[in-house]
C-alpha cells in the first residue's frame, strides 16, 4: 500500500541512549526515523511533526509506554502504535492494548527483521485505514447529499440511520430518532415476505410497498435493500434505497382508467360499426338485386326498339335504342359485380390443396370468346398447388385472366403468363402480361373500390374486378400487390400462407 516515493515515517521512543543509537543504525537505511529520549519529548515533537508509525519502549520514568501510546491514541488515532516490552511485561501489554490500542507489541531484545516487518506492517494498516476513512467519507458524502431517500435498518425492521431525503419523505425532524419500520408498514413479515421473492444474491430488487407517515401522506415507493454486514450484537444490517413512485402511481391508474374508458367506447362504437356494415351490406345487396330486373326489361325492349327499328329502317330510333342497350348492360355488369363483391364477406373460406394452374385452363376455356393470337403459358399440373378455397381461387383467376385479356387486346402478340413460386412459408402466384401495363407510382391504387388506371372509353370495366381479388386475399389472410410500367405489361402478385401457417406479411 506504500507509494513508490513515500518512505515510512517512525518515531521510536526510548529513555536508553544505547536503544536509540542502535534502532536508528539499524532501520535509517529502510525508514525515516526519528527518537526522542522521553515521552514529554516524543508529544512535542508530533505535535508538530506527522508520522505513521510510533513505537514505545514500557519501562520509561514518569510515564509508562502504555500511558504514553494512549495519550497518543487519543490525540493522534490514525498513527499507528507498537509497544517494545520484555516476556515478564503481560499486564502492560494488557493496559496497552486496552489504553493505548496498540497494534501489536514487540520483546526485547528484539530481532531486526522482525521488527521491521512488523513496522511495515503497521504502515500497511495505516494506509488501508486511511483509505478505509477516505473511502467512508466518499460514502457519507453521497449518503448525505442523495436526493433519493436512503437508510440502514437491521433484520428487525430498527432503523440505525438515515439521510436528509428520509427524514424529509417521513415526516422526521433533524434531531429526531429513526424509528423503526413497524410506525410505517403495517404487515411487516408480509413486506419481508415479498422482499425474498425479488431477492438476487446479497440484494433484494424493487420492493413495492406503500409507506403510511404518521400524520403525513401515504407514499407508494420502490425499495431496493443490499446486506452490508452485521452489528455490534449480530443483526443483519440492510442499506435500503427508497425511489418515491407516488406520482407515477398516479398516473399509471390514471392511464388504466382511461383505457378502460376507451375499451368501452372503442366496444360501443365496434359494435355501432358492425351494424351499421351489416345494414350497409343488406341495403347494398338488396339495391343490387332489385336493380337487376329493371335493368333486363330495360335491356330487352331496347333489344326489341333497335329490332323495330331496322324494320322500318329507322337509322335514328336503332342508333338509340343500341345506346340504351349498352349502358343498360354496363349497369348490369355493374349490379353483378356489386353482388359478388357484398357475398365475398358472409362466405366461408373451404381450404384445400388447388392445382392453380387447372383453375386457370378452365378460366381460360370458359371465356366468353376465345381471343385470337393469344399465347397463354401455365406451369406443368401438379407445379402450382397452394392451399385455398377452390372457388375463391376461381373467382381471382377470373378476374384477372379477364383483366390480362382485356389490356393485351391491342396486341398482336399477346401474351398471358401463369407463374408459381414457392416462397418460405408461403406460395406464391403470379398472372403477368405484356399488355397496356400503368403507372407504377399508382399501383397502391389497383386494388381499390371503384379505382380505374384506364379510361371506361378505351377499356371498359367497373372498377370492381381487383377489389374482389384483394379481398379474397385478405380473407385467405394473404396478400397481393402489382407491378407494372406503362407499354411493358402489368403482373399481379398472390401471397397464399402455407398450410397450417399464419401470413399476415406485406409485399
Amino acid at each position: 500500500m506504500q507509494s513508490v516515493n513515500e518512505r515510512i515515517k517512525v518515531l521510536y521512543v526510548d529513555d536508553e541512549e544505547g536503544n536509540l543509537m542502535a534502532f536508528r543504525a539499524s532501520f535509517r537505511r529502510d525508514f525515516e526515523v526519528t527518537v526522542a529520549k522521553s515521552p514529554v519529548e516524543a508529544l512535542a515533537w508530533l505535535a508538530e511533526n506527522t508520522v505513521h508509525v510510533v513505537i514505545s519502549d514500557q519501562r520509561m520514568p514518569g510515564m509508562t509506554g502504555s500511558e504514553f501510546l494512549a495519550q497518543v491514541r487519543k490525540r493522534w488515532p490514525k498513527v499507528v502504535r507498537l509497544l517494545l516490552t520484555g516476556y515478564s511485561d503481560i499486564q502492560a501489554v494488557v493496559d496497552a492494548i486496552n489504553l493505548g490500542g496498540i497494534h501489536a507489541y514487540i520483546t526485547k531484545p528484539w530481532d531486526p527483521t522482525d521488527l521491521k516487518l512488523r513496522v511495515e506492517q503497521a504502515h500497511e494498516v495505516h494506509q488501508l485505514r486511511a483509505q478505509r476513512d477516505r473511502l467512508f467519507e466518499r460514502y457519507r458524502q453521497v449518503f448525505d447529499s442523495s436526493g433519493d431517500p436512503i437508510l440502514i435498518m437491521d433484520d428487525q425492521g430498527h432503523f440505525k440511520e438515515m439521510n436528509p431525503a428520509a427524514r424529509q419523505l417521513l415526516c422526521l425532524a433533524p434531531a429526531a430518532p429513526p424509528g423503526e419500520l413497524s410506525t410505517y408498514v403495517s404487515d411487516v413479515p408480509a413486506m419481508f415476505r415479498r422482499m425474498r421473492k425479488q431477492r438476487q444474491g446479497t440484494s433484494y430488487l424493487n420492493v413495492d410497498i406503500t409507506l403510511s407517515v404518521p400524520n403525513g401522506p401515504t407514499v407508494d415507493c420502490l425499495i431496493t435493500a443490499t446486506h452490508v454486514g452485521r452489528d455490534s450484537q449480530g443483526n443483519s444490517l440492510y442499506q435500503a434505497m427508497i425511489k418515491d413512485i407516488t406520482d407515477r402511481k398516479k398516473e399509471e391508474d390514471q392511464l388504466r382508467k382511461l383505457n378502460r374508458d376507451l375499451d368501452k367506447r372503442v366496444t360501443i362504437r365496434t359494435k355501432q360499426l358492425m351494424e351499421a356494415l351489416d345494414d350497409l351490406g343488406a341495403f347494398s345487396y338488396s339495391v343490387a338485386h332489385d336493380l337487376r330486373s329493371p335493368l333486363k326489361n330495360i335491356k330487352v325492349i331496347s333489344d326489341h326498339l333497335s329490332s323495330m327499328a331496322s324494320m322500318r329502317a329507322d337509322e335514328e330510333e336503332r342508333d338509340l335504342a343500341d345506346r340504351i342497350h349498352r349502358g343498360a348492360s354496363r349497369l348490369l355488369t355493374l349490379v353483378d359485380d356489386l353482388l359478388r363483391f357484398s357475398r365475398t364477406d358472409s362466405k366461408n373460406t373451404e381450404m384445400a390443396d388447388v392445382d392453380a394452374a387447372a383453375v386457370m385452363g378452365e378460366c381460360i376455356r370458359e371465356l366468353p370468346s376465345s381471343p385470337d393470337g393469344v399465347q397463354f403459358i401455365l406451369p406443368a399440373p401438379g407445379e402450382a398447388i397452394i392451399h385455398a378455397d377452390p372457388a375463391m381461387v376461381k373467382a381471382v383467376l377470373t378476374n384477372l385472366l379477364a383483366n390480362a385479356v382485356k389490356f393485351t387486346r391491342e396486341r398482336r402478340d399477346a401474351r398471358i403468363e401463369l407463374g408459381h413460386q414457392h416462397d418460405g412459408d408461403s406460395e406464391v402466384i403470379w398472372v403477368k402480361d405484356n399488355g397496356v401495363g400503368f403507372d407504377n407510382d399508382k399501383k397502391d391504387q389497383v386494388f381499390g373500390v371503384f379505382k380505374r388506371l384506364h379510361t371506361s372509353a378505351r377499356f371498359e370495366g367497373t372498377g370492381i374486378g381487383l377489389a374482389l381479388v384483394s379481398r379474397i386475399m385478405k380473407k385467405h389472410e394473404g396478400t397481393c400487390w402489382a407491378e407494372g410500367n406503362p407499354g411493358e405489361g402489368a403482373t399481379i402478385f398472390l401471397r397464399f400462407p402455407a398450410r397450417g401457417t399464419d401470413m399476415r406479411q406485406t409485399a
